[in-house]
C-alpha cells in the first residue's frame, strides 16, 4: 500500500527519480540529457505540477495528439515514450493504481522529409566557401568519410593508423551541462568500425598536414596549450589544444551558408549531418554496394541504409539499366 505523500507525488518530482534509478542504468548521459530536455521544453509546463493520480488518459491522448500535429516524428515519438515509460515506473512501485496511458493510442506522427543531400556541385561551393574556416578540415573529412560530428571531434591520434591506411571509430565527443565535455563510446555496436584511407589519398594528406600544423601550434602557445584531462590526445583542438563544441561548428555553417546566399548562391541548409549524407550519396552515386556503405557509415541495419538512400538508389538502377539497355 503507498503512503499518501507517494500518492502525492507531482511529475516533476517522479520525472528526475526515473530517470536517475530506473533510465542511467541502460541509457549514455547523452540519451539522459536529451529525455531531460525533451521533458523540459515540452512537457513539464502542462503536467509538471500535477500529481501522477490526478493525470487521465483523455488529457495525456489530447496532450501527444497536438505534439504529433507540431512537433517532428523524433520529438513527438519521445513525448509519448517518456510520458509512457515514466508512468508504467510509477503504477509499478505503487505510487499510482495504474498508468492512465494503457488506454491511449500512440498518434500518427508526422512523416520526417526525407534529407535530400546536396549536389556534387553545391556540395563543392560549399567546401569552397568554407576553405578559410577554422573548421575546413573537419568538413572535408566529413565529406571524405561520412563520420558523425561527434565522432571526428572525438577523434583521437591513437584511433589514425598511417601505416595501415585505417581510421578507428572508437570514440564520440558529447557535452552535458553537468559533465561539460567528454570522451564516450560510439551510439551503437556498429558505429564502432574502421574506415579504410588510402595512403597520399586527400584524407591522408589532410590530416598529415594538420597533424604538422597542431605541433605547430602547440609549440607557439607553449605552457597555455591546455588540453582537458584524458583529451590531451584530441585530433582536432583549438589553438590551445582543447576540443572544439559542436555548437560553435553549427554556427561557422550557417555564416557560410548565409554568406553563400548574400553572394547570390542559395545552397539551402547544410549542416555537419548534410556531409555525411553528401558522402553517402557521393558513394552510391558511383556505384558502391550499399552493404560496404553500410559498414564505412556505421549503421546498425541495412534497411537504415536503403530508407536514406533508396532514392538515390533508384536513379543509379534507372542509369545502370540505360547502360544495359544500350548493350542489348
Amino acid at each position: 500500500m503507498a503512503s499518501s505523500k507517494e500518492q502525492n507525488i507531482i511529475l516533476d518530482a517522479w520525472f528526475p527519480e526515473w530517470l536517475d534509478v530506473y533510465k542511467s542504468a541502460d541509457c549514455k548521459d547523452s540519451t539522459l540529457n536529451l529525455y531531460k530536455n525533451i521533458y523540459n521544453r515540452y512537457i513539464k509546463k502542462t503536467f509538471g505540477k500535477k500529481q501522477l493520480k490526478r493525470l487521465r488518459g483523455d488529457m495525456i491522448q489530447r496532450f501527444i495528439n497536438k505534439a504529433a500535429g507540431e512537433y517532428s516524428k523524433s520529438v513527438a515519438a519521445t513525448i509519448n515514450f517518456l510520458l509512457y515509460d515514466s508512468l508504467r515506473q510509477a503504477a509499478r512501485n505503487g505510487i499510482i493504481a495504474r498508468n492512465p496511458m494503457e488506454n491511449t493510442t500512440p498518434p500518427k506522427f508526422r512523416e520526417q522529409k526525407k534529407k535530400v543531400a546536396l549536389t556534387a556541385e553545391t556540395e563543392h561551393k560549399f567546401l569552397e566557401a568554407a576553405q578559410n574556416s577554422c573548421y575546413y578540415p573537419l568538413y572535408r573529412l566529413a565529406s571524405l568519410t561520412g563520420m558523425r560530428i561527434g565522432e571526428v571531434l572525438g577523434l583521437q591520434w591513437q584511433d589514425i593508423n598511417f601505416e595501415k591506411g585505417e581510421i578507428h571509430i572508437a570514440h564520440t565527443l558529447c557535452y552535458t551541462p553537468e559533465k561539460g565535455q567528454y570522451l564516450d563510446s560510439p551510439k551503437s555496436a556498429a558505429s564502432r568500425r574502421i574506415i579504410p584511407m588510402e595512403k597520399h589519398s586527400e584524407i591522408y594528406t589532410l590530416l598529415k598536414n594538420w597533424r604538422r600544423k597542431q605541433k605547430y601550434q602547440k609549440l607557439q602557445v607553449g605552457q597555455y596549450w591546455n588540453p582537458p584531462e584524458g583529451m590531451e590526445d584530441i585530433v582536432f583542438t583549438t589553438t590551445h589544444g582543447t576540443p572544439h563544441y559542436d555548437m560553435n561548428i553549427r554556427t561557422d555553417q550557417r555564416k557560410i551558408v548565409a554568406q553563400l546566399k548574400e553572394s547570390g548562391v542559395d545552397i539551402g541548409t547544410c549542416t555537419f549531418h548534410t556531409l555525411r549524407h553528401c558522402f553517402a550519396t557521393r558513394c552510391i552515386e558511383n556505384g558502391m554496394d550499399p552493404k560496404v556503405l553500410q559498414a564505412i557509415l556505421g549503421h546498425s541495419t541495412f534497411a537504415m541504409t536503403m530508407d536514406l538512400y533508396c532514392d538515390v538508389m533508384e536513379e543509379t538502377k534507372r542509369q545502370e539499366l540505360h547502360k544495359i539497355m544500350a548493350a542489348l
